[in-house]
Order: structure tokens, then sequence, then C-alpha cells
């Protein structure tokens, strides 16, 4: 039985680029041009921010049943049952998965997740 995502969180240092910790792949702001800019590598669980999802694999949908919905049926999902974005990915249960909460100080209150597992 696999356990309940890790978290590790920055506040201070929210706006430092994310890195795959598997592979070292640069996922957001992976431009320097184009800070939006998403590479998703193989250990790309889902990159989202409170408002939405960017990216979702196809293993993170598997994990926790939401292959087959529409993304507006994933964000009545994450609105409705799973306190938000951030309580959602909390729910992913793949083996040795890591998620990475960044917050903007107050007063944006605005979060960014990154949820990383090693590929079998």
């Amino acid at each position: 039985m696999s356990n309940a995502i890790q978290r590790t969180e920055l506040k201070t240092f929210y706006y430092t680029p994310v890195h795959c910790p598997f592979c070292g792949t640069r996922v957001m702001g992976a431009d320097p041009v184009d800070e939006t800019h998403i590479t998703a590598c193989p250990h790309t669980l889902f990159i989202a921010h409170d408002t939405a999802f960017e990216y979702r694999s196809e293993r993170f949908d598997r994990n926790l049943q939401l292959d087959g919905l529409s993304d507006q049926e994933v964000e009545a999902r994450w609105q409705e049952e799973a306190d938000g974005v951030d309580g959602l990915t909390n729910q992913v249960t793949l083996a040795d998965a890591i998620k990475v909460a960044a917050y903007a100080p107050a007063p944006s209150a605005y979060g960014s997740y990154y949820g990383f597992a090693p590929t079998e």
C-alpha cells in the first residue's frame, strides 16, 4: 500500500524555478523569455495553481480516478470535494511521489503545485 504524497513548501523563495527531483528537468519557467512555459518530464504528475491545472499526467488521472472526466468535472471535484487544487493533489498515493507547493506571500495567498513520482 502506498502512502500519501510527500510534501515540501516554498514560502520565502516561492519564485524559485522547480526542477524534477528524479531527472533534473526544469518543469516551469523552462524558457527564460517565457516564464509560463511548461516542460513536463516523464516523472511529472501535475503542474497546477489555485485556479486550474496546467498539466495532468495519465498516471495522476488514474491514481485519483479522474481519467475519463472532462476538465469541468475535474474542476468541480477539486472545488467541491477536495478543498481546492492543493487538497486534491494531496490525495496522490503513488509510491515515492513528491509535491512541491510554492506560496506567494500575503496579501496574495496564491499557490502553485508540482507533483513528481518515479517511473516504474
